[in-house]
């Protein structure tokens, strides 16, 4: 399951980066996996933390271990299940006869 957070950061890059490995430091003590902190392309929020988790309690229980600084004055967090109907095997892409000539 994936877990995105998006937000806003107000406060300076130093705090940030503080902020960076507070999350860090929690998620391995919680075993979640941290996949990096980004800037979204959407222009209503600065950044977001992506997470792998095995549940969406083990995301909450991380976060639980954290106290949200000031600085982050808006957040929206996005719950991803993997939609098991898909479980076929799906074919490679691009398809080996892209490149076949004759």
């Amino acid at each position: 399951m994936l877990v995105i957070n998006y937000f806003d950061w107000s406060g300076t890059r130093e705090g940030l980066t503080g902020w960076v490995e507070e999350v860090r430091s929690e998620c391995e003590k919680q075993g979640v996996r941290l996949l990096g902190l980004y800037g979204p392309s959407q222009v209503k929020f600065n950044w977001c933390f992506i997470h792998e988790v095995d549940s969406q309690e083990q995301y909450i229980r991380t976060m639980r271990g954290l106290t949200i600084p000031a600085e982050v004055i808006h957040q929206v967090i996005h719950y991803f299940w993997p939609d098991k109907s898909f479980t076929r095997r799906l074919p490679k892409y691009p398809p080996q006869h892209f490149f076949d000539v004759t």
